[in-house]
């Protein structure tokens, strides 16, 4: 974790495209698996709302919160996904059944994503933007914890400093990667399967860049 030189966002999606492409199997049976589930959850959870009626939309809030809880609870995966990443970053091979190895971590990586849920909210509150820049400059603490095995207020310490001193960068990879996966569900949600690990392996790069490059 030492200084850490100029990053170009530009490298972070070249490389992140070359990763894509040399590692899309190991990413596919799982990206697949959770676009079935995203889709059964939106029929099953939200399905048809009549905007014009308040006990539907009342519903549609408790449906909504427990959609929330639902990803909470998944966050393992989202950083499982990621440290697959990470790993292809640093030249390793990638295997589909890589993603259990983030199960021993699972337990404290909930309990991290529910205290972040909290804090982010909390600038929800105060206005959106604080609360977006809450949730980037936390985004690496869960990966770090897990991966440099730090404590978890170490691992918010040092996601926070690091995201914070590249924040125009940090702030612009995920504005990028966010507009590609909104874009995505205007394909029927059939892009996903490239924009998904396209953003673990941009994140992972990135990761990697702030914590392993001298």
């Amino acid at each position: 974790m030492n200084s850490t030189p100029s990053i170009s966002l530009s490298n972070i999606f070249s490389q992140a495209f070359e990763q894509t492409k040399s590692n899309f199997i190991a990413f596919l049976p799982l990206i697949v698996t959770i676009i079935l589930i995203a889709t059964y959850a939106a029929n099953t959870y939200i399905g048809e709302i009549d905007l014009s009626d308040q006990a539907a939309l009342a519903d549609l809030q408790q449906k909504a919160n427990i959609v929330t809880l639902i990803s909470v609870l998944l966050t393992p995966i989202e950083i499982g996904f990621m440290l697959m990443g990470v790993k292809a970053s640093r030249g390793l091979s990638l295997k589909a059944t890589d993603i259990f190895a983030i199960i021993p971590s699972s337990p404290k990586i909930i309990i991290l994503a529910i205290l972040s849920f909290v804090v982010v909210q909390f600038g929800m509150a105060l206005l959106i933007l604080p609360g977006l820049f809450l949730l980037a400059m936390l985004s690496m603490a869960q990966p770090l914890m897990v991966d440099y095995r730090l404590p978890m207020i170490e691992a918010v310490k040092q996601s926070v400093k690091k995201c914070y001193a590249h924040a125009g960068l940090v702030i612009q990879m995920y504005t990028v990667l966010f507009i590609l996966i909104v874009a995505s569900f205007f394909t029927f949600g059939i892009a996903l399967i490239l924009t998904i690990p396209f953003y673990v392996n941009a994140k992972g790069i990135l990761y990697c860049e702030l914590f392993d490059k001298q």
